[in-house]
């Protein structure tokens, strides 16, 4: 019963053709509602603003672009155990500060290390990656994957580490 009411309301309304408006919008004479923007300018979020936070004011870091000088690395033959120690280097070819996020690997036996401080425009960076070879590669070649997220477009970049693993003295 009380739904059959609702419904008889929302029937009445709708068929009543007076001009209402919500919060957000106006109805014209043929009952189309458009939407009034009553944001401020400095309250728009766009393009690489999309890190503004404008509800506070507080201006967060946007987009960069980086560029790393290799993506792939060989260590060649690697033997276990052993640690084995490659430094991916980058430049901060953007903008804005470049924040790596994290930086994780396919298997446990690849260590990354990123910076912990921001690269500022222009500068360079490091990324240390460890390989520690298991007894279960022994004799095959690895291929692992080192993703790092940071504030770039697009946010994941991929490194790779390779080895053949042979078996140690």
């Amino acid at each position: 019963m009380k739904y059959l009411g609702i419904f008889g309301l929302a029937v009445i309304l709708a068929s009543c053709g007076g001009e209402a408006a919500d919060e957000n919008g106006t109805v014209n004479s043929d009952g189309i509602s458009s939407v009034v923007d009553n944001t401020e300018p400095s309250d728009v979020v766009t393009g690489d603003d999309k890190f503004r936070d404008a509800s506070n004011g507080e201006e967060e870091i946007g987009n960069t672009t980086v560029e790393y000088y290799e993506e792939k690395h060989s260590f060649g033959n690697v033997f276990y155990p052993s640690e084995n120690l490659y430094t991916f280097k980058f430049k901060n070819t953007g903008t804005n500060p470049l924040i790596i996020e994290s930086a994780t690997a396919s298997c446990g036996c690849t260590v990354p290390n990123k910076p912990e401080e921001p690269i500022m425009p222009g500068e360079e960076g490091e990324l240390d990656v460890i390989f520690r070879p298991k007894e279960g590669q022994v004799g095959s070649p690895v291929t692992k994957r080192i993703t790092v997220t940071a504030n770039t477009v697009p946010a994941e970049t991929y490194l790779e580490i390779s080895a053949q693993v042979m078996e140690g003295m």
